[in-house]
């Protein structure tokens, strides 16, 4: 509830939906670059008037050809490239950002529990002075303890795993786009009619 607090709710959404990607197939350079090659393939052959041409399977990467042969433009091209990566390093940020909140406000509720716990060394009637003081004092160590794993162990790295992948993903975009610029002419005019790929 505090990182919702802290972060809202979009932030969380982006957070969680960025933690589930973590655990799902990598960005797949082999298949991709198979894909824009059979693209270059069918542009190279047929020239301006395409048949078919298979947009990649990623639908990042997708999209960003799409717009090129929709426009036949290069520089709609990096454009939309440069604009894809811009919206996943913000989305990569705040997911990041959220978990780091959390990773922070999670010793705090473990402060919290030793307060409570200092608060539960009166004894209660009848009750040894030593046992209700012991008791007190190993629910205040547990629950610092456990605020400060939860932050080291569990919120700090998932954040790092996420901005790991992250950044994997887009060297493996910016290498894969840089072939293929490499590949196409400079301003050549493009009309395909594009089968998408199920």
């Amino acid at each position: 509830m505090a990182t919702l607090a802290r972060c809202g709710w979009s932030d969380l959404q982006v957070a969680g939906r960025s933690l589930t990607h973590i655990w799902r197939p990598k960005f797949d350079a082999d298949a991709n670059r198979a894909a824009l090659a059979r693209c270059l393939q069918a542009l190279d052959r047929s020239g301006q008037l395409v048949a078919e041409v298979e947009l990649p399977p990623d639908p990042a990467t997708a999209a960003i050809v799409d717009v090129y042969l929709r426009s036949g433009s290069y520089d709609a091209l990096h454009q939309t490239r440069r604009a894809a990566r811009t919206s996943r390093e913000v989305r990569r940020a705040q997911a990041v950002r959220t978990f780091e909140y959390a990773g922070e406000l999670a010793p705090v509720f473990g402060l919290v529990g030793t307060l409570f716990a200092i608060t539960q060394i009166a004894p209660a009637e009848g009750a040894n002075m030593t046992d209700a003081t012991l008791g007190a004092v190993a629910t205040a160590v547990l629950s610092s303890l456990y605020g400060v794993l939860t932050a080291h162990f569990v919120c700090i790295p998932l954040g790092k795993a996420i901005e790991r992948q992250g950044e994997r993903d887009q060297l493996a975009r910016d290498t894969l786009f840089e072939w293929f610029e490499a590949q196409i002419e400079t301003n050549k005019p493009v009309r395909a009619r594009i089968r998408k790929v199920a």
